[in-house]
């Protein structure tokens, strides 16, 4: 695929993300993920007990929206801490640049890091 079609893609891809993602927040905004019914249950936790690197993450977005940073992070320091670099890596989409960390290592740094916090959270 020639550049300018690929810049165009990445362009189309990140404000449809930035829609679903915007979605996804007023969604949580309005349907409170402490009541139960709203969300489905996190499967890992069902099945072993423990919280996932996930765990948390719809109760911190909401946390976000109400503007109460110290409950999010309380709920999914992972999740709150990622927030600027997907904010980043979408803006370089926007302008149609391949978003931040593509390569395999980012990938498997990120895989690491998913995994040490699952462990760490866990064991506190």
């Amino acid at each position: 695929m020639p550049a300018p079609h690929r810049a165009r893609r990445r362009t189309l891809e990140a404000w449809s993300g930035a829609l679903l993602f915007a979605a996804l927040t007023v969604l949580v905004a309005l349907r409170d993920p402490e009541v139960s019914g709203h969300y489905p249950g996190c499967p890992f936790r069902s099945l072993t007990g423990l919280s996932c690197p996930g765990c948390g993450t719809l109760r911190a977005l909401r946390d976000l929206t109400r503007g109460d940073v110290a409950a999010a992070l309380a709920h999914n320091p992972l999740f709150v801490a990622a927030l600027p670099l997907a904010l980043f890596s979408w803006l370089r989409a926007v302008r149609g640049r391949p978003p931040v960390l593509t390569s395999v290592w980012a990938g498997v740094t990120g895989g690491a890091v998913l995994l040490l916090w699952g462990v760490l959270r866990n064991c506190a």
